[in-house]
């Protein structure tokens, strides 16, 4: 991937662009010294998803009664 520097880096200088892998171009961006990405990674677009007929979702009725509060009571 092919990057811009804001600042520094080694014996680059500010405006340079440079080939770096994901972990430096992460660690670079964490320390401020990307000023942009010139090359974007090139991935392939996501395969479409075919839709499965929605489903209702069945309702779970609650038949059990409330616990009763454990613990101290209140003043």
């Amino acid at each position: 991937m092919l990057i811009k520097l804001a600042s520094w880096y080694g014996d680059h200088k500010p405006g340079d662009e440079i080939d770096v892998d994901d972990v430096l171009l992460k660690a670079l961006r964490k320390d401020g010294r990307v000023a942009a990405v010139v090359e974007a990674p090139t991935e392939e677009p996501p395969a479409p998803q075919q839709e499965a007929p929605a489903q209702p979702v069945p309702v779970v009725e609650q038949t059990q009664e409330p616990a009763a509060e454990t613990g101290r009571k209140r003043r």
